[in-house]
């Protein structure tokens, strides 16, 4: 996983050359809830919401897509550890690009508004968590095809 600031983003793009074309389509796109952005290599979308305990809910991963979770506002918790020290909860959903495990997180990260982070097939994440008290956050997603 790699958290940085959202300014630093586009230094990332020797990892995935279509992260570029995504933060472009983030740029370019006013913020709606309800629609998902296509691009040729991904898409991105938006949620809003209140953060859930770091203690409920299973890790995640994908295959076909990597994340960019980009907090634009208020913060959240994520927990992280790699998939291989996880234990298949649910098995992979192709049509979802997810994979569920349980496990103990390597590492619990605050990512604050101006932040983000950048999760990869074999990275395990749990987002959208507090660890005393719930906060509200809003977010962009992009999805990287690998």
């Amino acid at each position: 996983m790699i958290i940085d600031l959202i300014e630093n983003l586009d230094e990332y793009r020797s990892i995935n050359p279509k992260l570029s074309i995504g933060l472009e389509k983030l740029n370019g796109v006013e913020i709606d809830y309800n629609k998902r952005f296509d691009f040729d290599g991904g898409y991105l979308f938006f949620q809003e919401g209140t953060t859930n305990p770091i203690d409920e809910g299973t890790f995640e991963a994908h295959k076909k897509y990597m994340d960019i979770q980009i907090v634009l506002d208020g913060s959240e918790y994520v927990a992280w550890a790699p998939i291989n020290q996880l234990v298949v909860d649910i098995e992979y959903n192709a049509e979802k690009d997810v994979v569920r495990f349980n496990g103990s997180p390597k590492e619990i990260m605050k990512i604050n508004k101006g932040m983000a982070y950048i999760c990869l097939p074999h990275d395990g994440h749990k987002a959208l968590k507090h660890i005393n008290q719930a906060t509200k956050y809003k977010k962009a997603i992009i999805k990287i095809e690998i």
